[in-house]
């Protein structure tokens, strides 16, 4: 449709990454920051039982806060102390009666803890790239919206709300580029 790609911005889920670096692997992706700090803090609790889970959970808890370059550093750099004092811990394995079956001990932890060490190359992009949103929350938004604009039309068939959406995002695009609000 003659659009050029700037950047993209998801939850980073398996197949909007996979097509992102498939279709388009020179354009920035940015990894929703509201997602990742939800996901991990549904993973650590509210009350971590452990003290390595209550330091990651505050890391965790900063990293929608980050608002520039100095704060990114820091927030790596902070990152990085936890994992040097703490991979020990992260890496703990339980054995099973066996001794040749094991898992890791803070499964939970470490999950957390390896999500932003996988995307820690995706999590702050937004800063170097103008434009770059750092979450998802005005692409929901602008789905919410279309949604209830198609709610009302319920009885259109399959190839009407296609051409609903099309015409909504036509629209929607012409707005923008006449007053230049994107």
């Amino acid at each position: 449709m003659g659009y050029k790609i700037l950047g993209v911005s998801s939850d980073w889920h398996g197949s909007i990454t996979s097509a992102s670096k498939n279709m388009i692997p020179d354009v920035p992706h940015q990894r929703c920051l509201v997602h990742t700090q939800r996901f991990c803090q549904s993973l650590l609790t509210r009350h971590p039982k452990t003290e390595v889970g209550v330091q990651l959970l505050e890391i965790v808890k900063c990293l929608n806060h980050v608002k520039n370059k100095y704060e990114k550093v820091i927030w790596i750099k902070w990152f990085e102390r936890f994992e040097k004092r703490h991979i020990d811990q992260i890496n703990e394995r339980t054995y099973a009666k066996d001794k040749k079956h094991w898992w890791h001990a803070h499964k939970n932890l470490r999950r957390s803890y390896r999500t932003l060490k996988i995307s820690i190359n995706n999590l702050f992009l937004y800063l170097d790239y103008h434009g770059l949103s750092k979450d998802t929350n005005a692409l929901e938004s602008e789905f919410k919206h279309l949604k209830q604009r198609l709610s009302v039309h319920k009885g259109l068939t399959r190839k009407r709300k296609i051409n609903f959406i099309k015409w909504y995002f036509y629209l929607k695009s012409r707005y923008h580029q006449k007053h230049h609000t994107f």
